[in-house]
This record gives structure tokens, C-alpha cells and sequence, in this order.
């Protein structure tokens, strides 16, 4: 009777899987995909947020400016007696009825003005002058002219935000005014918006 080979008889499993040379090249590619992924895409992800921060920045921006467009243009213009009216012509403002707009060394509020209240007193576009608020300022909420907390759903709108208004002359004449207001986005992004203010009350 002749003797069977039993290990001859049982099929052996073929052996599966990744060469040294097969993970080399995977751990490559991989390698190559992480790099394009950081570098490329990421970077696009965070640049979509800024698009919605400048749109925010705008409607701040356009708030304060319409704010203080409302103003008269000096103190000292008031009603149909503008200030730097030489109205007799005589070439000086010592005339009834003629007074100099404000120095620009003088702007900012006048002694006793405030602008966050029910009862602001902010009557003039130069008493805006250095308005600060925002993030890393003194005042660090932002807040209207009344001095309401700009929040929805208790979260602050412009939280991170922050802005400064200046205020100068327009020329050597001073009959206009130029109202800057360069605000800050979290991201560190400056956006800077103006408008002229003239002299006719």
C-alpha cells in the first residue's frame, strides 16, 4: 500500500502583503499629499473667513461714518452762520456773526462731551477725533452712540474688532473735513474708509 504525503496533499496559503520597497513608496506619496494638503489647502480655508471679517469691517465703518455725518460740521457753526464766514468780506472774522472753525490742534471732544449715552453730547464732527473702541483699546467694548453693547444672542457682533476715527482739515482754507475710520479685523487685516464733511452746516 503505498504511503500517502500528507503535507504534499495540503495546499500551502500563498503569502500576501507590502515589500519593504512597496511601503517606501507609500510612505512617500503620503509624505508628498500631506505637504500639498498644509501648504495649499489650509491656507485657502483660513483666506475664506476674511471675505465675511471685511464685510463686517464695512458695516462698522459705514455706522460710525454715517454717525458722525450727521453731526454739524464745527462747533462753532451754528445754524446759517457758518464758521470762516467772512461775511462783509473784509478779510478778518471779527465781524458780528463771524467766528473761526476750530483749530485742528483743538479737535476732540470739548470739556464735558461724551459720546456712549442716551444723552451724548457729541455735537460736532471733530469731537470724534480719536474715537477709540475695540479690541486692545481702552474702551474695549464696541458700542453705539448710546451706548447699547452691539450683541446678538449675548454674543458681541464685533467681537475682536476694533476702530479709530480721525479728523482733519481737507486744505489750508479749512472749509471740509475728512473723517477717517481704519478698522481693525481679528486677523489683524487694517481697512481704512473716508468721507469729506463740508463747511455748510
Amino acid at each position: 500500500m503505498p504511503v500517502l504525503d500528507h503535507a504534499a496533499a495540503i495546499p500551502t496559503a500563498t503569502q500576501k502583503g507590502f515589500t519593504l520597497v512597496e511601503l517606501v513608496i507609500g510612505m512617500v506619496v503620503f509624505a508628498i499629499a500631506l505637504t500639498f494638503v498644509t501648504t495649499l489647502i489650509f491656507p485657502l480655508s483660513s483666506r475664506s473667513i476674511d471675505p465675511i471679517m471685511q464685510v463686517r469691517a464695512t458695516e462698522l465703518a459705514n455706522t460710525i461714518l454715517n454717525e458722525i455725518g450727521s453731526k454739524s460740521f464745527d462747533e462753532n457753526s451754528v445754524g446759517e452762520a457758518f464758521c470762516n464766514d467772512d461775511k462783509n468780506g473784509d478779510g478778518d472774522l471779527d465781524d458780528a456773526g463771524e467766528q473761526a472753525c476750530t483749530l485742528a490742534a483743538n479737535f476732540g471732544p470739548d470739556s464735558g462731551e461724551f459720546r456712549t449715552s442716551t444723552t451724548s453730547n457729541y455735537d460736532d464732527v471733530d469731537d470724534y477725533h480719536q474715537l477709540r473702541q475695540g479690541a486692545g483699546e481702552a474702551t474695549s467694548i464696541i458700542r453705539n452712540s448710546l451706548g447699547e453693547d452691539l450683541t446678538v444672542d449675548g454674543e458681541s457682533v464685533y467681537a475682536g474688532f476694533s476702530f479709530v476715527v480721525n479728523v482733519s482739515y481737507l486744505n489750508f482754507a479749512s472749509n471740509a473735513k475728512v473723517v477717517t475710520v481704519v478698522v481693525s479685523t481679528p486677523g489683524g487685516q487694517d481697512l481704512v474708509f473716508s468721507t469729506i464733511k463740508s463747511n455748510i452746516g
